[in-house]
């Protein structure tokens, strides 16, 4: 125990020394007062879990170097892929809107446009600390380590503590995920709070218990509000709350007792529900019915379908009939694509690395369905990520985007499989951490 010990203050010691030697970089390289506060805030609350959660220190350490070399990468000798397009639209925005001071960015509320609600967060921020492409980045950063966290902490709470460690290694150092914790978009956000609605689904299906919804409440809500497709995942749980609440009074009738709670409960699931139907104005959706108009869609999915990376034309419905076989082939496009005859440059090459990545996991997913679908709680996981992919896959018309979009539910898809992904042993190596 006491060599364990040892080797444990060792190893934060070294990591310790790295991060204060990434700090310094970020000094010399002239990083305002703003963004250095922001990436120290994050240490900061890196290292407290790390002495919390401490089967997890090393991954949270490694996790967040890496994405500071990251950030220092972008920031002053190169720029990330990705880093351009909504990343540098959003962050002027921000800067825009911040002009009028910390209230006046309250006018700029973006009611018809939410993907724009996360330049509005930061012009806030912006209003009181001045320009700092860094200081945003760090909120992505610390969604990014919450995320590698708490995935982590979902595993173990889903398998066991092993896999929860084989889980944290995959999502310190998968390239999207660290990718997408150092740049000033949405995915981190989605992640994170998607992470905390399953978290309460978990919590829910082994115990039950009010709190657990409020959590899967918060989860879902936070996600939706960071990008307007994930109310789908939210609305399809509802569902099957109302239906798991309704057949539960059903067999209580058998014994002529009626739970109270149980009874509370569905009714103001099913008022719930009512009031969502209704709605016309869910950010990227519209509305409820809006989802089931195949006319409509068809429509939107020609739309979508721009630029170089666009899918090939042959995957684009012409009508409601073609819709119901092509379908199944966008959603295939969207997991797995660009595929070899797609690639024309080398992001691209990259994208198909990424796609072999989620085609292993398909295949571990196949080869053990029975196992993940006699898990109640993976169970109901798989039918909200597959209401996803179905969403998304139909949704998204290229795959430079479909990349970006994919990486949302890459978290979910390995936390379904984590048992039978490869391990590899470091200690066998002779490497140690």
């Amino acid at each position: 125990m006491v060599i364990k010990n040892f080797f444990f203050k060792v190893n934060d010691l070294i990591f310790l020394s790295l991060l204060f030697l990434l700090l310094i970089l970020f000094i010399i390289a002239g990083t305002g007062l703003a963004g250095l506060f922001g990436l120290i805030f994050v240490s900061l609350i890196t290292l407290y879990f790390s002495r919390y959660y401490k089967s997890l220190a090393t991954i949270l350490y490694v996790a967040l170097c890496v994405r500071l070399v990251v950030i220092f990468f972008g920031n002053y000798l190169g720029p990330l892929p990705d880093s351009m397009g909504d990343t540098g639209y959003f962050e002027s925005k921000a800067w825009a809107w911040s002009q009028d001071g910390f209230f006046g960015v309250l006018s700029y509320y973006p009611s018809n446009k939410s993907s724009l609600l996360i330049s509005w967060m930061y012009a806030f921020l912006y209003s009181l600390t001045g320009r700092s492409v860094i200081l945003l980045q760090s909120v992505s950063l610390l969604l990014g380590m919450g995320s590698v966290l708490l995935g982590s902490r979902l595993a173990h709470k889903i398998w066991s503590e092993e896999i929860s460690i084989k889980v944290g290694w995959i999502l310190a150092l998968y390239p999207t995920l660290v990718l997408y914790s150092c740049l000033v978009l949405r995915e981190a956000y989605v992640w994170f709070f998607l992470l905390v609605a399953l978290y309460g689904i978990v919590c829910w299906s082994k115990d039950g218990g009010f709190k657990s919804l409020i959590i899967i409440f918060i989860g879902f809500s936070g996600a939706t509000i960071s990008h307007g497709g994930m109310f789908v995942g939210g609305f399809v749980f509802l569902i099957i709350l109302v239906l798991f609440y309704f057949i539960k009074i059903i067999k209580s009738l058998k014994f002529l007792k009626i739970s109270i709670n149980s009874l509370t409960i569905l009714s103001l699931l099913i008022i719930t529900m009512f009031y969502l139907v209704s709605l016309d104005s869910i950010p990227k959706l519209g509305s409820v019915k809006r989802i089931f108009d195949f006319e409509q869609l068809v429509t939107e999915i020609s739309n979508r379908n721009i630029n170089r990376a666009a899918y090939p034309e042959w995957t684009i419905p012409k009508t409601s009939f073609e819709l119901i076989y092509k379908a199944p082939i966008r959603i295939i496009y969207f997991i797995f694509s660009p595929f070899l005859w797609d690639i024309k440059k080398f992001s691209h090459l990259l994208g198909f690395f990424d796609g072999i990545f989620y085609l292993m996991l398909f295949i571990l997913f196949i080869k053990n369905f029975k196992s993940i679908w006699s898990n109640r709680s993976l169970r109901i996981i798989f039918i909200i990520l597959a209401s996803y992919l179905v969403t998304y896959g139909l949704g998204t018309g290229n795959f430079g985007t479909g990349i970006r979009h994919r990486t949302k539910f890459i978290i979910v898809a390995i936390l379904m499989v984590a048992p039978w992904i490869p391990k590899f042993d470091l200690k066998k190596k002779k490497i140690f951490f």
